[in-house]
């Protein structure tokens, strides 16, 4: 699949800011080379890696090891974390009881507010309607 150094492929959607932002806090902590960050719009993606599912990625982290093995959401994170130098605690942190489920949590509610704040990530986001309804009357609620 690459180079020899490689142990971790990071797919990451190259028009959402706050995803090519953490491709460059991952590459910061990356020294010894052993994570890839590669752009989702790269040419032959889908023909290298015919194991990920690339709609999916578009949505939620997901990193693929050399083994072609594929982790997506907090999994992807925690596996990320076990190939940068100083994250390797998460990895541990996780394994305690009820952290996991704790740290999907708080992916998802990143992931959620995410797609609210960068409007190229998934659908265009609109306020609901209670929301809408709230901010005509001045913040009041009924």
């Amino acid at each position: 699949m690459g180079d020899d150094r490689v142990q971790l492929y990071y797919f990451y959607d190259d028009t959402c800011e706050l995803c090519v932002r953490f491709k460059e806090w991952v590459e910061v902590r990356d020294m010894g080379g052993v994570v890839e960050a590669l752009p989702l719009s790269g040419v032959g993606l889908e023909e290298r890696f015919p194991m990920v599912d690339f709609e999916r990625a578009l949505k939620e982290l997901t990193v693929c090891d050399r083994r072609g093995e594929v982790y997506e959401g907090a999994v992807a994170l925690r596996v990320l974390g076990r190939h940068l130098p100083g994250l390797e605690r998460v990895d541990w942190v996780c394994q305690l009881p009820g952290v996991q489920v704790v740290a999907d949590r708080v992916y998802r509610t990143v992931d959620r507010v995410r797609k609210r704040l960068c409007l190229s990530c998934g659908e265009s986001w609109m306020p609901s309607k209670k929301y809408s309804q709230r901010k005509r009357r001045g913040g009041r609620r009924r």
